[in-house]
């Protein structure tokens, strides 16, 4: 790519030349000043006159530069600062040599702690303001590392084995936290103003799709992890096999769930919905793209007679809140949890040069008109998630540097009620919270399972399920 025909990579750069040399100045190089347009100098820059002027910056260091111009690299740059200048976290610039990677974390398998993470671009770090610099869990994935050892969504990573994620972009430090099986990796988290270590051991990580059975006899359960182009099918089918067994309520469980594509939340709203609004989608005034209003088309999978209730937390996102959202305002479905994450806007995927470009093209409205952006969903049943103590933390990172959780399955292998209760009794002076000592324990015998004698979901312990199973008639 030649760069002397570069038209449309740069919108907002703004250079300021000084040629610094510390054994002397070259002034025949000097007196070759920088011609840009005399506008400019009288207020903001068009496009036009900022690529006549990067034109004439390139000129001179093709002219004068030293060494080899490495065009290609330029390019890139320049597209990556341009996508940075927006200051948008959810706007960013995938290189072609990073595309497999950052795939696999959304499409295959992989080594890692299984969790989707978000980060502003550096150049916008503030050190006080620790959600422009750390490194953000959107949602752990349901049986990974993260998940069992109790992280959770909004928790904020500093540092990963001690190097910090200061100065990383999303890609580099996402990077960092892939790890290599049987390399352990040490995290620096911060949660609820507080600070603590946390040694994982990466594994081999399935992005998680959908998971479904019946429990207490006629009870749906839907557990999406994901909004991806299979999904849609999925559900479908998962509704039908639960339908023929008889089902007379359906929880929908989309706690952690991060998002996905807009279409396939969409879709699977719609088989609940007889009729009214969807989502309301408004675009850029000017940007010739019409506003959106989409409704359920009839399309339902599911008697209008059966009741929903939807199970939500802090990692329920974007696709996710789509539906949420939906059904709630259309009087479709109970919401149980915590305040959704409150992710409001819509991004469009461009390919490019063998990467692609993510921007955020896009708000949408529910259907009552409401923006959720950076406020979230409140669900009708509240159940909030515990905060704990510098000192409850502290504890619980030094807990998790013991072999004390892997000694007891050991010594006690079969999953009961008991054998959970006693663990937290014989660690109660750990001084780590007794909700949290039955939380580890109970995650670890889940995932210790054979898969295929593994349920669904355990309700014990699971306060919204709970909760969810006695709003629908059932005794706990």
């Amino acid at each position: 790519m030649n760069m002397k025909k570069i038209t449309v990579l740069v919108l907002s750069i703004f250079l300021t030349m000084q040629i610094l040399f510390s054994g002397g100045v070259n002034e025949k190089i000097v007196n070759n000043t920088i011609s840009t347009p005399m506008e400019e100098m009288k207020g903001e820059r068009s496009i036009s006159e900022i690529l006549y002027s990067l034109s004439n910056v390139y000129a001179l260091l093709d002219r004068y530069y030293l060494y080899e111009i490495d065009n290609e690299a330029m390019a890139e740059n320049l597209l990556s600062a341009m996508i940075a200048s927006l200051g948008d976290r959810y706007s960013y610039y995938v290189k072609a040599e990073d595309m497999s990677e950052y795939e696999e974390q959304y499409t295959g398998e992989y080594v890692g702690i299984g969790t989707y993470v978000s980060k502003m671009n550096p150049i916008y770090a503030d050190y006080d303001d620790p959600l422009t610099w750390m490194l953000q869990i959107v949602s752990p994935f349901p049986g990974g590392p993260a998940d069992r050892a109790g992280l959770r969504a909004n928790d904020l990573i500093s540092a990963i084995n001690g190097e910090s994620v200061y100065s990383l972009n999303a890609t580099e430090a996402s990077r960092l936290l892939r790890g290599k099986e049987g390399e352990s990796l040490t995290l620096s988290v911060y949660r609820d103003g507080n600070e603590f270590e946390i040694t994982l051991m990466p594994e081999h990580v399935i992005t998680p799709n959908l998971a479904y059975d019946v429990i207490y006899d006629d009870v749906g359960y839907l557990h999406l992890y994901t909004f991806n182009e299979s999904s849609t099918e999925s559900v479908k089918e998962a509704l039908d096999d639960m339908k023929a067994r008889g089902i007379k309520s359906l929880v929908i469980d989309l706690r952690n769930n991060g998002g996905g594509t807009v279409d396939t939340s969409e879709e699977i709203t719609d088989m609940f919905l007889s009729e009214g609004a969807i989502v309301n989608v408004r675009f850029k005034e000017g940007s010739g793209v019409e506003d959106t209003t989409y409704y359920a088309d009839r399309n339902t999978q599911l008697d209008a007679d059966i009741p929903i209730v939807i199970l939500v937390n802090g990692g329920t996102a974007s696709a996710s809140e789509i539906m949420t959202a939906a059904l709630k305002e259309n009087g479709r479905a109970t919401v149980i949890g915590g305040q959704t994450f409150g992710k409001g806007i819509i991004q469009s995927v461009i390919p490019y040069n063998g990467g692609f470009i993510c921007f955020t093209d896009a708000n949408y409205y529910t259907p009552s008109g409401n923006s959720i952006h950076e406020v979230g969903i409140k669900p009708d049943i509240i159940i909030e998630d515990r905060e704990y103590t510098e000192e409850e933390l502290k504890s619980y990172e030094e807990f998790l540097s013991t072999d004390k959780i892997e000694k007891y399955i050991k010594a006690h292998p079969e999953y009961s009620i008991e054998n959970i209760e006693t663990f937290a009794d014989e660690n109660s002076d750990s001084g780590v919270p007794r909700d949290m000592l039955i939380l580890l324990i109970r995650n670890e015998y889940y995932y210790q399972m054979d898969y295929e004698n593994r349920p669904v979901v355990l309700v014990d312990y699971d306060e919204a399920l709970q909760e969810a199973l006695t709003f629908l008639g059932k005794e706990i």
